[in-house]
């Protein structure tokens, strides 16, 4: 995972699949970036192919738990494949949006 932050914006980059393998180092990556003082973040995904139900459920715990502390998560440069599966389970508006 990359990260880059401009303008009070934390942007992660995913690297290959996104899995429950990954799910540590993102927490920690989040809650690390939030010790510090930000509450924005970008998730970009034009490197990741494949995405499972536990790094969807954990997507959508952190954008949960940052939107209640006036927070933000958005996931940018979503693949075809996985912005279907997030409008499958009605998650797309919430989730993807190309910022």
């Amino acid at each position: 995972m990359d990260v880059t932050k401009d303008n009070g914006v934390v942007t992660i980059i995913l690297e290959g699949d996104f899995t429950s393998i990954k799910l540590n180092d993102f927490r920690d990556l989040i809650q690390f970036e939030r010790d510090a003082g930000n509450n924005l973040f970008r998730v970009d995904l034009r490197n990741t192919a494949v995405i499972d139900s536990m790094a969807i459920g954990c997507l959508v715990a952190t954008y949960n738990s940052l939107r209640h502390n006036e927070g933000n998560l958005r996931l940018i440069n979503v693949p075809e494949d996985i912005k279907e599966i997030l409008r499958v389970m009605h998650m797309d508006r919430t989730l993807a949006g190309d910022q």
